[in-house]
């Protein structure tokens, strides 16, 4: 049988004491608490699954199997297209997984309560931390790099994939082209991988790519460059990442406690 979470588990994961989380959860305004404090104190309750009283532990059980779905304002007609295809392939998917979706954008970041869950798909660090500090409900980065430990973060595994294009390239120089992204952890890790990256906004500049050998990962940058150039499409939209994204869901709203966030696959 699973053992109960306490206010004493909270405050020792959370790095306080116990009456400063009682202060958090009974929202005590006469006690000085940083701001900082507080939202960690409630990201850490809904991390470990905590429930003051035994009626607000029932209550934390139901779901209504509505996940909500973030995504960064598009700045291109190729991003938009991408967002796209990824926005349908998800409804899809969930539907049959009996979850219902609905996609927000960075225009609304307050609280959102009618989801049991909020994935974030290719958004800056920055976001992402502004949608948790807003929402204490579970909160996964999918095609975006968060380096987080409270949040599960899934992508791509780009050193498996350049060992593919070795493979595939027999060895001669191929160069990674991307859509671009607001997420410069995931840049400054890539430039740790591979020195020929060349990221993309607009069709001109697609149209300017020259390199005989390429590296693709989105779904519309294959469909424009599969024709003219040798392409290694590994698609970053795919059933098997998105398996993963279901399991990091259900892992988080059940509250099991999981040493591995990063997802890579």
């Amino acid at each position: 049988m699973k053992q109960s979470v306490t206010i004493k588990d909270v405050a020792k994961e959370a790095g306080v004491s116990v009456a400063t989380v009682s202060y958090v959860i009974n929202n005590r305004t006469d006690k000085r608490i940083s701001e900082k404090t507080r939202k960690k104190v409630l990201q850490i309750i809904n991390l470990l699954g905590y429930t003051p009283n035994q009626s607000a532990k029932a209550l934390a059980t139901n779901r209504n199997q509505l996940l909500a779905l973030y995504l960064s304002a598009g700045d291109s007609l190729l991003k938009n297209a991408e967002q796209s295809y990824f926005l349908h392939f998800l409804i899809s998917y969930f539907h049959k997984k009996n979850y219902d979706l609905v996609c927000l954008n960075e225009s609304y970041t307050e609280k959102f309560d009618h989801a049991d869950a909020i994935i974030c798909y290719d958004i800056s660090s920055e976001l992402f931390h502004q949608i948790g500090d807003s929402n204490f409900i579970p909160l996964v980065a999918y095609d975006c790099m968060i380096h987080d430990p409270l949040f599960f973060q899934i992508n791509s595994n780009y050193r498996n994939i350049l060992e593919q294009a070795d493979i595939y390239f027999s060895k001669k120089p191929y160069t990674l082209v991307l859509l671009d992204t607001k997420n410069y952890e995931k840049k400054d890790f890539l430039s740790t991988l591979h020195a020929d990256i060349r990221y993309v906004r607009d069709f001109l500049e697609v149209s300017a790519i020259k390199e005989e050998n390429l590296v693709v990962v989105d779904h519309v940058l294959y469909q424009l460059l599969n024709s003219s150039h040798n392409t290694l499409y590994v698609p970053s939209i795919r059933t098997e990442k998105a398996d993963a994204l279901l399991t990091c869901l259900e892992y988080a709203l059940q509250r099991i406690p999981i040493r591995q966030h990063d997802i890579l696959i």
